[in-house]
């Protein structure tokens, strides 16, 4: 898993502090989702154990590291007791102990309590790694106990690394819908995602738009929400708030009130939130509730000048 461009200068930083003795040792890497934070912390966990780090750290099997990720919709407070008992004790098989939290906001209130002590007071020889693309949602209390490193997304470098890693004729579309991230782009291509655009226009003009449930859950219905909630922001702003932005706009009547369109960002957002909060969502309702408001949006009549 290799470093992305717009981390090595992040990487370089840190690789100096510990060469130092100066890397802290409870770090909080933030980053928007979609721009490899993921690459950046498999990278540094396997230079501080010493390893390569060309291969996906969290499958490795070393005495001296440990990766957690929410399971479901949380980090559960024994996963945070297993990874304490972890931290204790010397190495055995190399330089440090490194222990990673991926996506750390998913932590719940024991689990983050649990790990306050340990944050504060990390035993010597001990690395902990934590990640989260929402660091607002972090308990102040974790926060406060770790060196936040924030990394900036550069979007020119993300631009040049996708035309010289994907193919795709619709590269402006896609980033727009994806807010710039690149990783979210070069990953929607590689599982064969549609641009949503046209999915969005079909649903206006087609008899039975339910038979548009179906693509929506197969693209993930999280990641769908994100990008329909960009393409009602560009609506919001007109037909030229984005160059991607051609079609969609054209289906619509070419006023509508800023009052509807909120409205409906309002439940695109309540949907989303529904499904990062609950492990039982039913995606295929909630999906059904959005392609019915999105048509009956479309329906109304356009608003005078």
């Amino acid at each position: 898993m290799s470093l992305l461009p717009w981390h090595k200068n992040a990487a370089q930083a840190l690789t100096s502090r510990a060469a130092d003795g100066r890397l802290p040792h409870a770090l909080l890497l933030t980053a928007p989702e979609g721009w490899g934070l993921h690459n950046l912390v498999n990278w540094l966990a396997l230079h501080l154990l010493g390893q390569e780090a060309d291969r996906p750290a969290e499958d490795l099997a070393h005495p001296d590291l440990r990766w957690i990720k929410p399971e479901g919709a949380i980090i559960p407070i024994d996963v945070i007791r297993s990874l304490v008992a972890f931290a204790v004790g010397t190495p055995q098989g190399g330089p440090c102990k490194v222990a990673v939290i991926a996506d750390a906001d998913h932590l719940n209130r024991s689990a983050a309590n649990a790990l306050l002590k340990t944050l504060e007071e990390p035993p010597a020889g001990t690395y902990l790694l934590l990640t989260s693309s929402h660091p607002g949602r972090l308990p102040p209390t974790v926060r406060s106990r770790c060196q936040v490193v924030n990394l900036r997304p550069d979007a020119e470098l993300a631009r040049r690394w996708l035309q010289e890693t994907v193919v795709a004729d619709d590269l402006a579309l896609r980033m727009f819908e994806h807010g710039g991230a690149p990783i979210a782009v070069a990953d929607g291509i590689a599982e064969g995602e549609v641009p949503l655009e046209g999915l969005l226009a079909q649903a206006l003009s087609i008899r039975q738009p339910e038979t548009l449930i179906q693509p929506l859950l197969e693209q993930g219905l999280v990641g769908v929400t994100g990008r329909w909630f960009r393409h009602v922001v560009a609506l919001t702003a007109g037909s030229d708030a984005h160059p991607a932005v051609t079609g969609l706009p054209a289906g619509l009547p070419v006023r509508l009130s800023a009052e509807r369109l909120s409205a409906f960002a309002t439940e695109l957002l309540w949907v989303r939130r529904q499904l990062v909060s609950s492990n039982s969502a039913n995606e295929r309702l909630l999906a059904e509730r959005l392609l019915h408001s999105w048509r009956e949006l479309g329906r109304q009549a356009p608003v005078t000048a």
